[in-house]
C-alpha cells in the first residue's frame, strides 16, 4: 500500500485527532470509524484485495500505539467482506439499473465510496452521508480536495434522535425517488427500540421498491462484551427472527449469515448476519 501524505497533512491530522478527540477508543462510533479505515488501508497491501481504498490510510491516521497494545485486532476480514458485498453485489447493480436514485449512508463514518466507485457515474445518483459533526468535520478537512464521483450531501446529525430525518429532507432528499439505505455496522450499537423506530421512519419516507442493507449480530455477540467492537454492542437478533422484526417496521427482507459471502476470509462463525430487502409500505 502506498498513500503518501505530506508533512502538513500529517500535522493537521494529528491536530484534528487531538482537538476533536476522535482518537478516543472509549467512544465507539468515533474510534470505530478510524478502525474501519485502517482495515481498508491494510487491505490495499493484499496481493488480491477485495476492495481498494486509496483514501483510507490518511483517514485512519497513525494507529501504531493502539495496535502495540491490541495486536490481535490489527487484522479483521469482516469489514472488508461486508464492504465487498455491499459494493459489488448490491450497489453496483442498483446504480446500473436505476436512472435516478438516492443512496443514504446512515452512520457513514469514514466511508469513501463516493470518491472511488466508478459505477456511481452510471446514470444519476446522489449520496447522502449522515454522521456526527465531529466525524464529518474531520472527514471534510482530510478529503476537501477530492472530487466526488456523483452528487454528495453530507449531513451532521445524531442518529439516535429522529430529527435527522427533517435535516435530510431539508437537504434535498425526495420521497419520490428510489432510495438505497445502507446501515452498515450501525444498529447493534443502538438500543433495539430506537432501531425499530428508525427503520419504521425510513420505510415511511421511502418510495415503493426502495431497498435497504443492514448487518446485525446474533444475541451472544452482544452478550459476551469482548474486543474493540462487541463490547459496545447493545443487542442482537437470531436469524429466525429477522424477517418478522423487519416486517413489523415496514421492510420485506431476506437474510444470510455473513459466512455465506466470506470470499474465503474469516468473518466469524454464524455470528453476523447480512440483511437486505425492499420497502413494504404501500402508499
Amino acid at each position: 500500500m502506498k498513500d503518501e501524505m505530506s508533512d502538513d497533512l500529517k500535522k493537521k491530522q494529528k491536530y484534528l485527532y487531538k482537538e476533536q478527540k476522535i482518537n478516543n477508543e472509549n467512544s465507539p462510533l468515533l474510534f470505530t470509524a478510524r478502525l474501519m479505515a485502517y482495515y481498508r488501508a491494510n487491505e490495499n497491501k493484499s496481493s488480491f484485495p477485495l476492495i481498494k481504498d486509496p483514501f483510507a490510510e490518511r483517514l485512519a491516521g497513525d494507529l501504531t500505539s493502539y495496535f502495540d497494545n491490541h495486536g490481535h485486532y490489527s487484522e479483521m476480514d469482516y469489514p472488508i467482506v461486508r464492504s465487498f458485498y455491499i459494493e459489488e453485489i448490491l450497489l453496483k447493480s442498483w446504480c446500473k439499473t436505476h436512472k435516478n436514485s438516492q443512496i443514504v449512508l446512515l452512520g457513514a463514518g469514514f466511508d469513501t465510496r463516493v470518491y472511488r466507485l466508478e459505477f456511481l457515474q452510471a446514470n444519476t445518483h446522489i449520496i447522502f452521508e449522515i454522521d456526527l459533526p465531529i466525524v464529518n468535520r474531520y472527514k471534510e478537512e482530510i478529503l476537501k480536495y477530492k472530487k466526488p464521483l456523483c452528487n454528495l450531501v453530507r449531513i451532521s446529525a445524531d442518529l439516535s434522535n429522529l430529527e435527522w430525518i427533517s435535516l435530510l429532507i431539508k437537504s434535498g432528499f425526495s420521497k419520490k425517488i428510489p432510495t438505497f439505505w445502507i446501515l452498515e455496522g450501525l444498529v447493534y450499537y443502538m438500543e433495539k427500540k430506537a432501531v425499530g423506530s428508525l427503520l419504521a421512519k425510513v420505510s415511511e419516507i421511502s418510495v415503493k421498491n426502495s431497498q435497504i442493507f443492514v448487518d446485525i449480530c446474533v444475541p451472544i455477540f452482544a452478550e459476551i462484551k469482548v474486543g474493540p467492537f462487541s463490547k459496545h454492542f447493545k443487542w442482537g437478533l437470531d436469524k429466525k427472527d429477522v424477517k418478522s422484526f423487519f416486517s413489523i417496521v415496514g421492510w420485506n427482507v431476506s437474510c444470510s449469515y455473513a459466512d455465506n459471502y466470506d470470499q474465503g476470509r474469516d468473518v466469524g462463525q454464524k455470528g453476523l448476519i447480512f440483511i437486505q430487502g425492499e420497502n413494504a409500505i404501500i402508499k
